[in-house]
């Protein structure tokens, strides 16, 4: 098995992290004795726990979350065949946003 680690060096002491495995963390004073205490307790870890896999079934049609890239996607589909309509609505949002803009300027000249 392989897991990613992270390893970083603060105030001459290296430390390596397994994320996966509960957040195993050891140090070491370089790199690679960090890096070989990681692999040893992570050994030693695994030798103490099973390591097994479970299968999880999901329902059929999950509700969407507000927010997520696909409620959005779906809550568009209302305006499916709306184009035109939805185009001059944004057009007339942006020219409001210029006047509003342009007004505030003059304001803040005089």
């Amino acid at each position: 098995m392989e897991y990613p680690v992270i390893v970083e060096q603060k105030d001459g002491v290296w430390r390596a992290v397994i994320p996966a495995l509960s957040d195993l963390s050891v140090e070491g004073g370089s790199r690679d004795e960090a890096m070989q205490n990681a692999q040893s307790a992570a050994e030693d870890y695994l030798s103490r726990v099973e390591v097994t896999t479970i299968k999880v079934s999901l329902p059929r049609e999950q509700p969407l979350r507000a927010g997520r890239p696909q409620a959005l996607l779906r809550e568009l589909e209302a305006f499916a065949g709306d184009c035109e309509a939805l185009r001059e609505h944004f057009e007339e949002i942006a020219a409001e946003r210029r006047r509003q803009r342009e007004d505030a300027q003059v304001r803040d000249t005089e």
